[in-house]
């Protein structure tokens, strides 16, 4: 592994998946795949969401001249060197997002160097991670909903999550939906509510306390923009477990809602917050305070490395939305009977196959 020779970068578009039955997340079905290059020919990849996707391309495009003959493997200081003239006040958006997918590649093209699986270069604290299926989307019908969650039971996911606040339903018929899967999948296995910052903190509430008896694992994402003061208020006001963070990209969110006491689950995704370096971090924080840590957001294979590889890492999420991602994979990760086995191929454990990147020119 040597100095970097080129980065990479292009918008992808996934075609829609007919099993996501009317998952909002894909109206825009886009994301960013980062390739960074070495003067060796040495190849690491990293993505980022759909968000202001043509925007962080152009970004990346604009990070690769002063990183061309830079030692790929001094990952902190090429932070330190973007972060300086690029994002000087520590803003958040498409910043962080460029910097999440190249800070994936950059991890990736390491593990790749040293012919080591990224799990084991993060910690390698264990080698199978459980996960849990968000099949519970808005477009089933109630019947349908129950009938979906019960199979990913079945099938060994330890738990499912559903949506909440979305098709236009409102408190009273989502509380019969929440219900119905949990009569369902039965009273071990898990259950999460995913309201994607769709309620106030009086809806939520209400929801929640109408639920209370279905032993809700954590209410994920319940009120407006994340907002720290109404996480607390609402975590105050009810029993069940409340979880967020998945596409929040600033690391005083994370400390603060850890400090304030507003959550009980912290859900960073190394595709939105900043890529594997400031993952590591935040899990960091959360066992320094005593929270548990899952995966949310999508991105399961890019999360997996990092569930195993630290000591904190927890559940993984796998998003029936995201189904298509798989037929664009040459390499993938693939639970079995419920269960993320890490292999041990050098990487970060998924690679694309390489057709040409097609919505924006080389950015290096």
């Amino acid at each position: 592994m040597s100095r970097i020779r080129s980065i990479t970068a292009a918008v992808e578009r996934l075609a829609p998946v007919a099993a996501a039955k009317g998952y909002a997340g894909l109206d825009t079905p886009a994301f960013v795949r980062c390739r960074v290059t070495t003067e060796d020919e040495l190849v690491g990849t990293g993505v980022t969401g759909r968000f202001l996707a043509e925007e962080v391309v152009a970004l990346l495009a604009r990070m690769a001249e002063p990183l061309r003959g830079e030692d790929a493997r001094c990952i902190e200081a090429i932070r330190a060197k973007l972060t300086a003239r690029f994002n000087p006040r520590s803003a958040t958006g498409a910043f962080v997002s460029a910097l999440s997918a190249l800070d994936m590649a950059l991890w990736d093209l390491r593990a790749r160097a040293l012919g080591e699986p990224l799990w084991r270069l993060l910690g390698g604290a264990r080698q199978a991670v459980p996960c849990y299926a968000t099949v519970g989307l808005p477009g089933y019908a109630e019947d349908e909903l129950a009938a979906v969650c019960q199979r990913s039971i079945a099938a060994g996911f330890v738990g499912v999550k559903m949506l909440v606040a979305a098709g236009g339903r409102g408190v009273a018929e989502d509380a019969r939906r929440v219900r119905a899967v949990r009569s369902a999948i039965g009273p071990k296995a898990l259950l999460m509510l995913d309201a994607n910052c769709g309620m106030d903190v009086a809806t939520a509430r209400r929801l929640a306390l109408m639920v209370e008896e279905c032993d809700v694992a954590w209410f994920e994402e319940p009120v407006l923009g994340n907002d720290l003061e109404m996480l607390a208020s609402l975590r105050r006001a009810i029993r069940i477990p409340i979880g967020a963070g998945q596409m929040v990209q600033s690391m005083a969110w994370f400390r603060e809602a850890l400090t304030r006491g507003a959550v009980d689950w912290l859900q960073p995704n190394a595709a939105f917050c900043g890529g594997i370096s400031a993952a590591l971090r935040i899990l960091s924080l959360a066992e320094a305070h005593g929270t548990p840590v899952a995966h949310a957001g999508g991105w399961d294979i890019a999360n997996a490395a990092l569930m195993a590889g630290h000591a904190q890492g927890g559940l993984l999420e796998m998003h029936g939305a995201q189904l298509a991602l798989r037929q664009r994979l040459v390499e993938d990760l693939v639970p079995e009977a419920g269960v993320m086995h890490l292999p041990d191929r050098p990487g970060i454990g998924f690679a694309f196959r390489e057709e040409a990147l097609s919505e924006a020119p080389p950015a290096g």
